[in-house]
């Protein structure tokens, strides 16, 4: 089944807005329960309902989208332009079948066609061990806030060779 399943990357466009703001909301709220309280899930799933500042913020980066035959989008990622992947989230029917791996192989590409020596992240319970798959190591566990609620996320970098290919 997974082979029928095709999806292709390309840059973010503004008509994305809706479709990754549902994706968002559905990856938090899917997966968030393995790893975090529902207080936790909900602040951090709320973001995307501001939809200037959730806007802002895929702007603010190279925002890859990920779009499957009929160019629905099924995941996203943002690389900014200091190094700093922002975001890596794949619509809940779509995880597991390479997307987010997809995905995060084009934003370090991109990273080496910039010529990044180290990119960074800071990632989710539930997104780490993609990062890990992808040579990033934990540089720290942080505690950081967002609405008023606790988060632990790691930080996390790779060091990029020269000529860098996704898998």
């Amino acid at each position: 089944m997974t082979s029928l399943m095709q999806f292709h990357i390309r840059k973010y466009q503004d008509s994305d807005l809706p479709a990754l703001a549902k994706i968002y909301r559905g990856s938090i709220r899917h997966l968030g329960a393995e790893c975090y309280t529902k207080e936790q899930i909900e602040a951090w799933s709320s973001f995307s309902e501001n939809i200037q500042a959730f806007e802002n913020w895929l702007k603010g980066a190279t925002t890859l989208v990920a779009v499957d035959s009929e160019n629905a989008c099924v995941g996203f990622g943002g690389l900014e332009a200091h190094g700093r992947i922002s975001s890596l989230f794949v619509s809940p029917e779509w995880m597991r079948k390479g997307v987010g791996s997809g995905i995060l192989g084009h934003l370090l590409e991109e990273a080496g066609a910039r010529a990044f020596s180290v990119v960074t992240t800071e990632a989710s319970e539930f997104s780490r061990p993609l990062f890990e798959q992808h040579g990033f190591v934990v540089t720290e566990i942080e505690q950081t806030e967002f609405k008023g609620v606790k988060f632990a996320r790691y930080a996390m970098q790779a060091r990029l060779k020269h000529g860098f290919k996704s898998m």
